[in-house]
């Protein structure tokens, strides 16, 4: 996924980055008018959605098993850094601070000192 997402972001044409036309959802017939940012959106939004089911998918996961696959996405994540993807880098530090995992109170006390 990760070499996926730079493979999409060199396609990206810097001139459909500078209108607000790539995010007029409604309109079908712009639709096509920033398609190198349609894409890339759309599979940063997969990559989140990914994140966000390895962590909480499994409803038979105790707060340390979520703990565990949180310190894997911020090894991934660093990872990431380290390579300077800092889209695909984004992308998983947006997931893990979505609501629906940042509230996890139970599951971050068990997330390493070290990792957070």
């Amino acid at each position: 996924m990760m070499r996926m997402a730079a493979e999409l972001f060199k396609t990206l044409v810097p001139a459909h980055c500078l209108g607000s036309i790539w995010s007029e959802r409604d309109n079908r017939e712009r639709e096509s008018l920033a398609p190198t940012v349609r894409d890339t959106v759309m599979h940063d939004n997969t990559m989140a959605n990914c994140i966000l089911v390895t962590c909480l998918g499994d409803a038979s996961m105790t707060a340390q098993d979520r703990a565990r696959v949180v310190e894997l996405w911020i090894r991934v994540a660093e990872e990431c850094r380290g390579l300077g993807n800092f889209c695909s880098l984004h992308t998983i530090l947006s997931a893990l601070q979505s609501p629906a995992i940042a509230c996890l109170q139970d599951t971050w006390g068990q997330v390493s000192r070290e990792s957070s």
